[in-house]
């Protein structure tokens, strides 16, 4: 049985236990788009199926597509990913300010939660920037 199929299998014996979950609790489950109840009935179990394995054929076309733009996408000699470099930070307008506050002995913790940051973040950023030493001055 092909790796594709074993997951499908499972996918769909997923879909089985809810069902039978749902029914063992006494809880309905409609398809209000086309008017179905999927109630546990034979009926309901093969729309059920139907379903699952057209969402299944369905993910694995979107998966294809997906794959098959990024390698023309390549071939193009388009760069994937995120940009090198540097970037910008959202801390960068404030550093004048940022300098000023740990000038006069503001927390870094304080700092961060005054410009909406993780410590984490703001911690980096100074250490980008060369101000993780600043001194307080008196």
């Amino acid at each position: 049985m092909p790796y594709t199929s074993i997951l499908l299998f499972n996918k769909m014996v997923e879909i089985m236990e809810i069902l039978s979950i749902a029914k063992e609790k006494e809880i309905a489950v409609y398809d209000v788009k086309n008017g179905w109840d999927l109630n546990g009935s034979i009926q309901s179990k093969v729309m059920a199926m139907v379903f699952s394995i057209a969402s299944e054929i369905e993910r694995d076309l979107i998966r294809k597509r997906t794959s098959e733009g990024l390698k023309v996408a390549k071939a193009r000699g388009v760069k994937l990913g995120r940009p090198k470099g540097p970037g910008k930070s959202k801390l960068d307008p404030y550093k004048e300010e940022i300098i000023a506050l740990l000038k006069t002995g503001s927390r870094k913790n304080y700092i961060a939660m005054k410009y909406d940051c993780t410590p984490a973040l703001l911690w980096n950023w100074l250490k980008k920037h060369n101000l993780q030493d600043i001194k307080v001055e008196y």
